[in-house]
């Protein structure tokens, strides 16, 4: 049974502008810590700069994987400057309707590629 996990948060620019804000909370070393996480497929990484968002879509094998990546990833972020209001969702996939419109559910973990 695969899990889907969307992160949302505020992104507060202050003097900044929006794009070195997301850049600075969101550098590229965590691309690798991604790759770590157990059970997880794939994520995406999402912005919208005018309402000053920011978001993560998550596939996650396990879904006590992703409530324990939830959890944490709240804390976390809410670390970071310029974000705030951290929310998290997570949902159990319809599988074989998801396989019927192509969806990638059946994707090897990352950490195995």
């Amino acid at each position: 049974m695969s899990v889907f996990l969307a992160v949302k948060m505020d992104v507060a620019i202050g003097d900044k502008d929006f794009d070195t804000v997301t850049q600075e909370a969101f550098p590229m070393e965590g691309v690798a810590r991604m790759r770590a996480l157990p059970t997880l497929q794939w994520k995406i990484w999402g912005v919208d700069p005018e309402r000053r968002q920011a978001s993560g879509f998550y596939l996650f094998k396990s879904r006590e994987a992703a409530e324990g990546y939830a959890h944490q990833c709240v804390r976390v972020l809410q670390e970071r400057p310029g974000i705030s209001n951290v929310t998290t969702q997570i949902w159990t996939i319809c599988e074989e309707q998801t396989r019927g419109t192509m969806g990638p559910i059946d994707l090897p973990m990352i950490s195995e590629l």
